[in-house]
This record gives C-alpha cells, structure tokens and sequence, in this order.
C-alpha cells in the first residue's frame, strides 16, 4: 500500500510546550529548595510533583496526531489508530475549524463526532463518513488531504 499522504502535528504546539516544561521544571526546583531549607517539612511533596512534572513533560515531547492516507484507508492517531475504509467517505469539506465544525448544510442528525485537532492550527478538513460519523481534522496541508479525500467521495 502506497501512502498518498502523510503528516504528524505535535499535540501542543513547540513554544508553549517549552513555556510549560520551564515553568513546571522551576517549580520543581523551587519546591526541592524550600523543602531542603527547611521552610516545608516532607520530600513526598516534591516527589509528587516530579511525578506530574514528568508526565507533563511526556505529553509535551512525545505526543503527536498522525494523519495517513494509503490506497485503502485514511489512519488517524493520537494514542490509538482510527482507520477510516476510504470507501466509507461520503462529503469532504475543508476551511477553518470554526467554519468545518458548524457543518452548515450537511443537515445532520444524531451523529457521532471525532475530532482531532492540535491546537493552535486553524486548517481543518471535515469528513463524512458512513455510519454517521463526522470526523474534523486539523492539517498544515489541508489542500493536499482535501484534494486526496475528495478522490475517494462516494458519487451515488
């Protein structure tokens, strides 16, 4: 299967991530200080938030939203793959997210909505699948996912 499309989007954006792992490292570091002064009594304060401060730093570093089209499927995954037959597409649309997710027009019902965004991108494409489900995704290249999905719509 060739892959026709391919993109990975850090979850958190790079600069606020940095802010964070900063800030949640200084506050470690103040934490361990005060408590070795004396000022705070107990070190399971500290190892507490070292815990936190890690998995915060994980989320920041590693996690990303990949978005993969091959022959057969679209693949969408944060932790867990979602795989989308690319014959299950019924409409596309492509926009800003705020205009993809009102769905003005498609006349929808009692739908399961999926969305995968990474914050900080206002490109999304929108897709329709069978089975009522309406999966949003946010795209650096949302012309070339658009264009590609739009291949596969159903025509009936």
């Amino acid at each position: 299967m060739a892959i026709k499309f391919q993109e990975t989007q850090d979850y958190i954006p790079e600069m606020p991530a940095r802010v964070f792992m900063l800030a949640m490292a200084a506050t470690l570091c103040f934490m361990a200080g005060i408590t070795a002064a004396g000022i705070i009594e107990g070190w399971w304060q500290v190892g507490i938030f070292a815990v936190v401060t890690a998995v915060c730093v994980f989320v920041c570093m590693f996690v990303k939203i990949r978005i993969t089209v091959d022959d057969e499927n679209l693949t969408v995954s944060v932790f867990k793959p979602y795989v989308v037959p690319l014959a299950h597409v019924i409409d596309v649309k492509k926009g800003d997210i705020d205009v993809t997710r009102n769905y003005s027009g498609w006349g929808i019902k009692k739908v399961k909505f999926r969305n995968y965004t990474a914050h900080g991108i206002e490109g999304a494409v929108t897709v329709k699948l069978a089975g009522r489900i309406v999966l949003t995704m946010t795209c650096i290249d949302r012309d070339a996912l658009y264009d590609i999905l739009y291949q596969y719509r159903r025509q009936d």
